[in-house]
């Protein structure tokens, strides 16, 4: 991921944090996902040995048991689909879903969507993975629509796996792309950060964004036990911010982009709480 980083390691260490980030937004989730499919191909053998030795005492609970195995067997199915449709949507994939990056930096979200928005073209180099006997399978380009896309890149199978792919099986085996790393980033137009140096120059004036609303009285209404609103607030706050600064171009962050700062601001307010008494 040296989109990120000249150094590898600095650029791991970054892609990392942001994976493990979403992993933990989307936490109670994925665990539905991940645990109901082995506990549910259980129940049904249980159901279905209880159902024998049920047959000789009561047939109507013999039959019972196995009714509850049969639609045991369907809860997998079932979950897996919930899961497709979380990251998917429902019905055909026609374009990317917004991505979940956490507590990703704008500039981070920047470099990362710029990767992904390559690899859903249809002329991208193309992305696949070996199997077992080492032969590629290449993947189509909406693998990457996913509003979790960014675990794709983790180096862990069972992250990779949270990413299902739009027909609904896992994907647990490294993505490779055919082409040389140098000639992506040249094609991105991406200047990674600098091993040690101060980094890319950030396209919006973040830092200047948020000095802009130390000691704003709205802070004192906000409602802090309501999380979402608060980060809906402040989002909207730093939005009217760049509307007002707006060079001739009228460019101006999305709303995406600033939810990590407004996460920040939110999580810093939560601290001084107590000190604050309210």
């Amino acid at each position: 991921m040296r989109i990120l980083n000249e150094n590898e390691d600095q650029a791991r260490d970054e892609l990392d944090s942001v994976i493990q980030a979403v992993e933990d937004h989307i936490g109670r989730q994925s665990s539905v996902y991940t645990w109901s499919v082995p506990v549910m191909l259980i129940i049904p053998g249980l159901c279905l040995i209880l159902s024998v030795f049920a047959a000789l005492a009561s047939k109507v609970v013999a039959d019972s048991l196995l009714s509850i195995a049969i639609a045991a067997c369907l809860v997998p199915l079932f979950m897996a689909w919930l899961w497709r449709r979380f990251q998917y949507g429902g019905g055909r994939l026609r374009k990317p879903r917004d991505a979940i990056y956490a507590n990703a930096s704008g500039e981070t979200r920047e470099a990362l969507e710029k990767l992904f928005a390559y690899l859903q073209r249809e002329s991208a180099p193309r992305a696949y993975y070996r199997n077992w006997r080492g032969a590629p399978i290449y993947l189509e380009r909406r693998y990457f629509f996913g509003n979790l896309r960014v675990l794709l890149l983790s180096e862990f199978a069972a992250v990779r796996a949270l990413c299902l792919a739009p027909g609904g099986n896992r994907i647990s085996e490294a993505i490779k792309i055919e082409k040389d790393p140098d000639e992506v980033i040249k094609e991105l137009g991406i200047k990674p950060k600098r091993a040690g140096g101060p980094g890319r120059n950030a396209k919006y004036a973040y830092s200047d964004a948020l000095i802009s609303l130390i000691g704003d009285a709205r802070f004192n209404a906000l409602d802090l036990s309501n999380r979402e609103v608060t980060i809906s607030a402040i989002k909207k706050w730093l939005s009217e911010w760049f509307e007002e600064h707006a060079d001739e171009s009228g460019d101006m962050p999305r709303s995406d982009l600033l939810t990590p700062y407004a996460e920040k601001i939110c999580a810093h307010l939560e601290k001084i709480l107590p000190a604050r008494g309210r």
